[in-house]
């Protein structure tokens, strides 16, 4: 499928390549265990209208869909940023649906607040939901959850089992009984795990007439990561080519040898197919309306394809690029986080099938 974009798109998504590579912090530049945002860029990015793009009109947003996100995730992932913004995005756009919008909806749009989705419980079956959710006027959260991006971060969109089945709470970082304990993942950067000992929180509620809350984050959260993984298969694919055009051996670009330029084809058709799928999936869904299947398909092979194509990349390179000086080994190591959040490839072959199962 051939990606046709409006002069608002194209003018959107080279804004964030040129922002991106001249602004943002990356992994290229700061390697290491520093802190997951560099002071003052989340303010920049609200300044820029990112974190409030899927905001509706009724709420004071843009009211921009699935592609627009889609194309600024795509930069995030090709220059490896360091900073949480599907992840702000799509919890803005959590706290923007209901009846009535979470009072910390303004200052999250304007990266005043940083609000991140906390969903996920466990490796192996990362969409279990065994945190519960007791009280009625207030009520408090009890529970683990794993893999969130706790840097920098004012409050948490935490999925838990209520009275009425599955919802999504806000928890303040300060509340009592919320403890947060950070380790640096692969790629240098740090994740969390959320611990709740009957911390008091919010109800989000579930836009009218639409899935529920926890299912809507869900599948909005797959397709976010699905982004940034096409944006890093683009910035390896990028890396590798260069390298095959400059490299020389035998008095020639390495890149003539034909053996070579097989393998470059097949990452090239990777990358193509997964951005076929994941503007298909962007143009047919509306945010607050993902087709669950679809969002699990697309997750599911974009981690597939991100890990080949990056694993291809570091070959084609030879012995440098098994060398840390190199940064096309950076590419790996974002490819496996990102693939893992909410399930791996086979994870997410597996929820298809459950789904599957149930249209039956």
């Amino acid at each position: 499928m051939e990606v046709h974009l409006t002069a608002e798109q194209i003018l959107l998504r080279d804004s964030a390549a040129k922002f991106i590579a001249a602004a943002m912090s990356t992994v290229t530049r700061a390697r290491g265990g520093i802190r997951s945002s560099a002071p003052g860029r989340l303010l920049q990015i609200g300044e820029l209208g990112w974190f409030g793009m899927l905001v509706p009109s009724s709420a004071d947003g843009p009211g921009l869909g699935l592609t627009e996100m889609a194309l600024v995730l795509e930069q995030a992932g090709r220059g490896l940023v360091r900073e949480p913004i599907g992840q702000a995005i799509i919890a803005v756009a959590a706290l923007a649906q209901g009846y009535a919008p979470h009072p910390i909806l303004r200052r999250a749009m304007l990266g005043d607040a940083l609000v991140v989705p906390a969903l996920q419980e466990s490796a192996h079956d990362p969409l279990a939901l065994r945190t519960e959710a007791t009280g009625q006027r207030v009520p408090r959260l009890t529970g683990t959850k794993m893999a969130v991006c706790a840097d920098d971060a004012d409050g948490f969109l935490v999925s838990a089992r209520g009275s009425d089945g599955p919802a999504l709470y806000y928890v303040a970082r300060d509340s009592a009984g919320v403890s947060v304990a950070t380790a640096p993942t692969v790629d240098g950067r740090r994740l969390a795990t959320l611990e709740l000992q009957g911390a008091a929180a919010d109800l989000v509620p579930a836009r009218q007439s639409s899935r529920g809350a926890v299912e809507a984050l869900t599948d909005l959260a797959l397709i976010a990561l699905s982004a940034e993984l096409l944006g890093v298969m683009e910035g390896a694919q990028e890396l590798t080519f260069e390298y095959l055009r400059v490299r020389k051996q035998f008095g020639k670009p390495i890149g003539s040898f034909q053996a070579l330029q097989h393998k470059a084809v097949d990452i090239y058709i990777k990358t193509e197919t997964v951005r076929s799928l994941l503007y298909q999936v962007a143009a047919a869904n509306d945010t607050y309306c993902i087709d669950p299947a679809l969002a699990v398909a697309l997750k599911a092979k974009a981690s597939e394809d991100a890990l080949a194509v990056t694993q291809t990349c570091i070959q084609l390179h030879g012995a440098i690029g098994f060398t840390d000086e190199h940064d096309i080994g950076l590419y790996l190591k974002r490819a496996l986080l990102l693939s893992s959040l909410l399930g791996n490839a086979a994870a997410q072959r597996r929820r298809y099938s459950e789904l599957m199962e149930l249209t039956v």
